[in-house]
């Protein structure tokens, strides 16, 4: 059985990323990466990984 002991995010999964778009640094967890597509030319894709920062909306990459 599963068992709540804290809802809030342990340091060790927290990250920060600075939006290059507003400068505005930015905490998230894992929870808050969301999957896309990234289409070329050719009409391949390749699956990227990001987070929305929140004041421009801007698309940031980050690593799984």
């Amino acid at each position: 059985m599963v068992k709540v002991v804290n809802t809030v995010p342990h340091p060790s999964v927290v990250k920060e990323v600075v939006c290059r778009s507003c400068g505005a640094t930015l905490e998230y967890v894992p929870n808050d990466i969301q999957e896309g597509k990234s289409y070329d030319y050719t009409g391949d894709y390749d699956i990227i990984h990001f987070i929305k920062c929140p004041p421009c909306g801007h698309e940031i990459q980050v690593k799984r």
